[in-house]
């Protein structure tokens, strides 16, 4: 017998933050039909998210996304009832644990909560949960353009937790990957980090261009979209923030966010979602028929 509940397909979810990955998460999970409940600080922003969420789906499940995405007006309606709160707001550890703080103090001790932390561990947010065993991080890459997802757990997450995120994961579609120790940035997601890290310093020291480093990832590994457009998609300064969080855990200078990361985030070229970044938004170059051969 579990330790802890088990994930049920018919009881609700809630997301909480809905900025670029957080409406993509709750689109995952809507078009799932799981009933999926979304809460903002920015009242707006839910609305928001649903309608890109919508953007993003067949005909066929725009009447799934319609029923199952529901933005709410306060944090007590959007938790009210749920089996799972799943925190996706920026990546900064003060606030995820003030967020997850609130969040535990109004939740029964039977409810999950998760995050989508890509580069913090999840000791320091499971004891800000006030419920370790419960807690997991759960890194989405970008339901969009990929159904994989990074589990991670601490020394304390129960292992009843464990299999309820994969669960979790299994009814929206995604292939879990389990990272069986606790490390900062996960498995797969160190390995996009050296991607991220070569890519910006060659950018930085003016080496090559960002349609260049695109054009030669896509020729070569057969995908739509290289890792100039990945990062315009996660957004700029949730880049800026992660390469930030790995300096101020090594100290050493080669993790130093670079200076035209830097510069793109203060001069407000945050990525899709602000309408510029490496590229410019709604239509990409990268997007266009001629990108590969170069040819326009």
């Amino acid at each position: 017998m579990s330790e802890f509940p088990l994930f049920d397909s018919k009881k609700s979810i809630a997301i909480i933050g809905s900025g670029v990955m957080g409406a993509k998460v709750a689109w995952v999970c809507a078009k799932s039909n799981l009933e999926t409940r979304v809460f903002d600080v920015d009242r707006s922003a839910s609305k928001s998210a649903k309608d890109r969420a919508i953007t993003w789906s067949g005909a066929e499940e725009v009447d799934t996304i319609e029923r199952n995405f529901i933005p709410c007006g306060s944090l007590e309606e959007a938790i009210e009832g749920v089996q799972l709160v799943f925190e996706n707001v920026p990546e900064k550890l003060d606030l995820k644990k003030e967020v997850l703080e609130q969040v535990s103090s109004l939740l029964p001790p039977t409810v999950y909560i998760g995050s989508n932390a890509s580069s913090i561990t999840c000791t320091p947010l499971g004891q800000a949960s006030r419920r370790p065993s419960q807690f997991f991080n759960l890194n989405f890459s970008d339901p969009l353009e990929s159904t994989m997802v990074e589990l991670m757990g601490s020394a304390e997450t129960a292992d009843s937790t464990i299999q309820f995120a994969k669960d979790w994961s299994k009814a929206i579609g995604m292939v879990c990957i389990h990272v069986r120790k606790e490390q900062l940035g996960y498995s797969f997601n160190r390995l996009w980090r050296v991607i991220k890290q070569e890519t910006l310093r060659q950018l930085d020291q003016g080496f090559t261009t960002p349609e260049d480093i695109d054009r030669a990832w896509m020729l070569s590994f057969g995908t739509d979209i290289g890792p100039c457009g990945i990062m315009d998609e996660v957004g700029l300064h949730t880049i800026l923030s992660i390469e930030t969080i790995y300096f101020q855990n090594s100290g050493d200078d080669r993790d130093r966010p670079p200076r035209i990361l830097e510069k793109m985030v203060a001069e407000g070229k945050l990525g899709a979602l602000k309408g510029e970044g490496f590229y410019s938004y709604p239509n990409p170059s990268f997007r266009e028929p001629h990108f590969l051969t170069n040819s326009k």
